[in-house]
């Protein structure tokens, strides 16, 4: 996980509070990658008692904790617990329980006080008094529910409140300390638990599997918004990690270009503990889902983004790097044939530590300047310096299912290299997110489910030990329209 989290640019993990307090290894390891950790105290999505007994109990494992992380460089703040402020006022539990009693009401608040307003803050003022507290995730403060002006903000309209992608980027805090959409496992995971007579997403198998009241449904929900309906089960999950990439990069993207009203996000999640559904990036078997490669590019020190602003299209660049740069930003217009229909390039100037618009016209009239084919076009953007491409990135005016693209031919061939292989891909059409695979055999993608523009070329390096004979038994390549 850790690696994982380093190689993708992450710079922050949350250790849960409905999970563990994770051993001792696992911070060494984030005070080496330079990872930081939001260490919650194991409190989550519940109430707690308040009797004299139980919170000694609870003072005497914070210390014990506290203790043990407090030299870990990696600890950046401690967390009193995981949305309980906001069950209690705003899931409804309040008024279920004084509806029963208002003393017995009474009583769980007073607990809930004790807990995380006295007895955690008191052992971190004392035994870690360099490190701030928050006492509850998400908030606004000690018992404010978050408002977005301040604190945390925990952001499910997505998901279960049914709302499109682009709502990531506008629904901004101050911190978006969690937010997520889920994807299935990949093939050869799903493989490892069900039978192909359960390969449909609501067989008795896949639906347990599944933790979410709502998951398997959720999914084909937002996948028909954006896709056609894939033509088997294998299609599926491929197209149902693109849209978990695709969708998660709406709010990756939008809270980074909102720096620095939003400094922070976090999304929910890197890792799982069991093969299943969920809104993991990376399976339980530490499989790159298509998200952890859309993080690595999103969360990349530099990010070029271009992006929709009610009638503006525009493109943003962050800096997080701390010293200014001066690039050349390109972009252009390309049919799916790898005609160029428009392009313009300009120098710009980006301040250390910065974030902003360095494109900015009316959608509606820079469209028509291409004869308004946005179903046959892509908008890409790169950010160069010195013939180094510091960022890319594309944009589609339409959803997918309303892209005009044909099939691509795509070619490679495959050399030997330190630690596995180099696979040389080239394409004549658009290939939307080029999908390798090598069955079940052991191997990692240096990038995977990315798009190729047409005459592009690219350079995948294939980790494994694997011979090439065998590789060129299993290597499969496939592109998005070819799953449906």
């Amino acid at each position: 996980v850790v690696e994982t989290a380093r190689t993708s640019n992450n710079n922050m993990l949350r250790v849960w509070g409905g999970g563990v307090y994770e051993d001792d290894r696992f911070y060494d390891l984030c005070d080496e990658a330079g990872i930081l950790i939001w260490q919650d105290f194991m409190f989550a999505c519940a109430m707690f008692p308040g009797d004299s007994a139980f919170l000694n109990n609870v003072k005497q494992e914070a210390i014990d904790n506290v203790k043990r992380l407090r030299n870990h460089p990696s600890i950046a703040m401690w967390c009193g617990n995981n949305e309980i402020l906001a069950a209690w006022k705003s899931w409804g539990w309040e008024e279920a329980e004084k509806a029963k009693s208002n003393e017995n009401a009474d009583k769980i608040w007073q607990a809930y006080v004790d807990i995380f307003h006295k007895v955690l803050p008191e052992v971190v003022k004392e035994y870690d008094s360099q490190r701030s507290y928050w006492a509850s995730s998400p908030s606004s403060g000690e018992g404010v529910l978050a408002d977005l002006v301040n604190g945390d903000e925990h952001y499910w309209g997505v998901w279960w409140g049914k709302e499109p992608f682009a709502t990531y980027a506008t629904h901004l805090a101050r911190f978006m300390s969690e937010y997520g959409f889920q994807s299935f496992p990949e093939i050869a995971t799903v493989r490892k638990y069900a039978l192909p007579e359960d390969y449909d997403i609501f067989s008795e198998v896949m639906k347990s599997h599944q933790r979410s009241s709502i998951g398997n449904g959720t999914i084909e929900y937002y996948l028909l918004q954006e896709y056609k309906k894939p033509k088997d089960f294998e299609s599926f999950l491929y197209v149902n990690q693109v849209l978990q990439a695709e969708g998660i990069k709406f709010g990756l993207e939008g809270h980074r270009r909102a720096m620095p009203y939003n400094m922070g996000s976090l999304y929910w999640q890197i890792n799982d503990v069991w093969p299943v559904a969920s809104w993991s990036s990376t399976d339980c078997y530490q499989n790159w889902k298509a998200l952890q490669y859309y993080v690595k590019k999103g969360f990349a020190p530099v990010l070029v983004s271009p992006y929709i602003d009610d009638l503006k299209l525009k493109v943003g660049i962050v800096n997080d790097q701390l010293e200014p740069i001066t690039a050349q930003l390109r972009l252009k217009i390309v049919d799916f044939d790898g005609k160029v229909l428009w392009e313009e390039k300009s120098v710009v100037e980006l301040p250390a530590n910065s974030s902003d618009d360095y494109f900015n016209v009316n959608r509606q009239e820079f469209e028509s300047e291409f004869g308004r084919k946005t179903e046959k076009v892509v908008f890409v953007a790169e950010l160069v310096k010195a013939g180094q491409i510091l960022s890319g990135n594309t944009f589609y005016f339409k959803p997918f299912k309303a892209l005009k693209i044909e099939k691509p031919t795509v070619e490679y061939t495959i050399t030997k290299a330190d630690g596995g292989f180099d696979i040389n891909l080239s394409t004549d059409k658009l290939a939307k997110n080029v999908y390798l695979q090598i069955g079940d055999e052991d191997g990692f993608f240096s990038d995977n489910y990315f798009d190729m523009l047409p005459g592009e070329k690219i350079t995948i390096h294939l980790k494994t030990d694997i011979s090439e004979e065998k590789l060129n038994d299993v290597l499969t390549l496939r592109t998005l329209d070819d799953a449906f």
